[in-house]
């Protein structure tokens, strides 16, 4: 991506830590994407974009996926069908839960 020149890259600092930002030049095709699928991205970032990589990382390890693989090996896809009430989204017919 960089080297088609899709994205900038922006280094920075943060709170006296080394960081680095991609930010995209052009804006994303959502076609693609139906409207639950766009509620469900937006429904995480609300809940999660204040968060410091650190606190992601702390939730993201009381997550099934993380708790059910031994240190050093792969997360099987198939882990994240097996989730808590808080890490879980699903989509019935009614809509998203």
């Amino acid at each position: 991506m960089i080297d088609g020149a899709e994205v900038e890259r922006v280094k920075s600092s943060y709170f006296n830590f080394p960081q680095t930002k991609y930010l995209p030049l052009r804006s994303p095709d959502l076609s693609r994407l139906s409207a639950g699928e766009l509620e469900i991205i937006n429904q995480v970032l609300n809940r999660l974009s204040d968060m410091n990589a650190a606190q992601i990382s702390e939730y993201s390890h009381k997550d099934v996926p993380w708790l059910t693989t031994e240190d050093g090996k792969k997360i099987e896809y198939e882990s994240v069908f097996y989730r808590t009430p808080e890490y879980s989204v699903r989509e019935s017919g009614a809509g998203i839960q």
